[in-house]
């Protein structure tokens, strides 16, 4: 595939899921690195994650930094910041955070998938299955504020049922994280229903690039039948292991390709769907 066509692909892209430094997890690059590489890539944006503190002052600093860029944060609802804590997502957003994460690494699914001590979870429903007071009092936050709600790491069960009580209340920027990754795999026939409920998807690269090494065709065909109008490309890069996140967003869109999806496509999934959910 030409490098010209996914230099054109890159020009003004958004790569909504980029892990950096500072982490308890080693990463690959710290967020300023991250700004300056992305802004090198003529990228129009990128959205920092972190599962253990929220990134929105670091993103503010990072741009002040790199001026001509925009990088924005986001909170993930883990043990960290308290859990499902409404005050502090109410605090990110008021420093600009633009997507909220429900649990990853604190997620009961996340936890029981690799073996960890459930005690340490945070819940998102009661032992009868009903979700806690606390989901509706984030959904609450959310609606108000206009920021994505993010699936994070919970079951497919559990995402549909925290979707379906978001747009009861109103809120329709609903991305589900990796629905093609390992702990979050969610049957396509389930991705396709939500479609039509106005769910989008956010497919990250990392997923053919980790221990799972998902095909990357597999990827291509979950787009396909879902839909690029409902779908949202990511590379969800920052490890060590792994090249730098423009490189490998670079590489996904690259690979994309290769796999017939067309280059319309791609500028949805990289441009338009991002840039409309970050509004």
């Amino acid at each position: 595939m030409a490098d010209g066509i996914v230099d054109s692909l890159l020009l003004d892209a958004i790569d909504m899921h980029v892990h950096g430094s500072p982490d308890v997890i080693p990463r690959k690059l710290h967020d300023i690195e991250i700004a300056r590489k992305a802004k090198d890539g003529k990228l129009a944006g990128v959205l920092l994650k972190c599962h253990h503190c929220p990134t929105a002052a670091r993103a503010y600093l990072a741009q002040q930094c790199v001026p001509g860029i925009s990088i924005v944060g986001s909170i993930v609802l883990n043990r960290n910041v308290g859990g499902l804590n409404p005050f502090s997502v109410e605090t990110e957003v008021k420093l600009g955070a633009k997507e909220v994460f429900f649990p990853t690494v604190s997620s009961a699914n996340h936890i029981r998938f690799n073996k960890g001590d459930l005690r340490l979870a945070v819940p998102v429903t009661d032992t009868t299955g009903r979700l806690l007071p606390q989901v509706h009092e984030v959904l609450e936050v959310i609606a108000h504020t206009g920021v994505i709600l993010g699936t994070g790491h919970l079951t497919p069960a559990e995402s549909e049922q925290v979707i379906i009580a978001a747009q009861e209340k109103g809120i329709k920027k609903i991305l589900v994280t990796h629905p093609e990754w390992e702990v979050t795999a969610m049957p396509v026939d389930q991705q396709a229903r939500l479609a039509q409920r106005g769910v989008y998807f956010e497919r990250c690269f990392y997923a053919s690039n980790s221990e799972q090494k998902l095909s990357a065709e597999e990827v291509a065909r979950q787009i396909r039948t879902v839909g690029a109008q409902t779908t949202v490309l990511s590379s969800d890069f920052g490890q060590i292991f792994n090249e730098e996140p423009l490189q490998g967003f670079r590489r996904f869109i690259q690979t994309m390709l290769g796999y017939g999806i067309t280059q319309g496509e791609i500028e949805v999934m990289v441009k338009t769907n991002p840039k409309w959910l970050l509004q």
